[in-house]
């Protein structure tokens, strides 16, 4: 997978202490002969339990105080309801100012559960997409660390889960107005485009093979509030790749393209997009009208990457860039 440009961070993961493997299990045999380490969510009723994405039970009736997020779109969820100081590591990608103090963990798909466990964690949040998670997960349980598996594709996937995690921080209310904040966004910049026909994009997801959105994820809605049709809203699959043929015959008016490293550009009327160069350098690439006319959208990896408290500012950001329409800033 070629990125058009590579990821900022540095490695500063947390080094395990000297309880192992060995000693975790050993305390998992002492609280099951205990039977009383933590309430069993399997025998809780309905109201006292939250499911994650892979179906699993977590109970909501002690508040979670020590957690590990290693998908960067949950944490800035975490933080936007008030639980930074529940997080004890950030994951490369997590640059809150929250969180600037908290050591980095790196390999999110695949972490060292060997550091996790170190950090005597009482919730880990991970993917369930990606890497090896499954596996991940069961070692995870077997040193006695629950894990939240997280598959958020959708606007409807983050509002669930972002309610699930206001029940098991006990910050439901906070979640609760997060939740509202970004449907109120969402449909304010909707609202402006009502009855004007949307400007057609590609989301360069990435650039070799090409890969692009697809219908019904959040960045397709994030799309649509922001006065775009995604040019490829007709594919299946949340993620596919498409032949650059396909793009030149589909002729998107806009070529979006996520950058890392330097955030979301603030480019002036009639400035050169930072993106269209390395477009243009690309004989394929080249062919389509959108280059031809520099008509090529930057925009922050981060901001439009994650399924969070900030899509409704994609959206504003997006309208601006394409329309020239309110401004860019939250």
């Amino acid at each position: 997978m070629r990125a058009l440009t590579a990821s900022d961070g540095h490695d500063c993961r947390p080094r395990p202490r000297n309880s192992g493997l060995r000693a975790a299990t050993a305390l998992v045999g002492a609280c099951a002969l205990a039977a009383s380490c933590a309430p069993d969510a399997r025998v809780l009723p309905d109201e006292d339990v939250v499911v994650d994405d892979a179906g699993r039970l977590h109970s909501v009736l002690d508040p979670r105080t020590r957690v590990v997020s290693l998908v960067p779109s949950v944490t800035e969820t975490l933080v936007a309801i008030g639980a930074a100081d529940r997080l004890i590591v950030r994951t490369q990608y997590d640059h809150q100012p929250e969180l600037a103090s908290l050591p980095v963990v790196n390999a999110v798909l695949e972490p060292s559960v060997e550091a996790i466990h170190a950090l005597a964690p009482d919730l880990v949040v991970m993917w369930l997409t990606g890497g090896d998670g499954g596996s991940v997960g069961e070692r995870l349980e077997a040193v006695g660390i629950d894990w939240y598996g997280a598959s958020i594709q959708t606007v409807a996937d983050f509002e669930r889960n972002a309610r699930n995690f206001g029940r098991l921080f006990h910050l439901a209310g906070r979640s609760d107005s997060v939740i509202t904040s970004v449907r109120t966004e969402l449909a304010l910049a909707r609202a402006e485009w009502t009855g004007r026909q949307p400007a057609e994009i590609f989301y360069v997801v990435q650039l070799d093979p090409p890969m692009t959105v697809g219908p019904g994820t959040f960045l397709d809605s994030i799309f649509s509030a922001g006065g775009a049709a995604n040019v490829f809203g007709d594919i299946k699959g949340n993620w596919p790749l498409v032949s650059l043929e396909e793009i030149v015959w589909r002729d998107p008016e806009y070529v979006v393209v996520p950058v890392t490293g330097y955030g979301t550009p603030r480019i002036p009327p009639g400035y050169r997009d930072p993106s269209l160069d390395r477009l243009a350098a690309t004989p394929a690439w080249a062919l389509l009208g959108a280059v031809k006319a520099g008509r090529i959208v930057s925009v922050d990896a981060d901001l439009f990457g994650r399924a969070g408290p900030r899509m409704g500012e994609a959206a504003r950001y997006l309208a601006h860039r394409i329309r020239g329409a309110g401004s860019p800033d939250p």
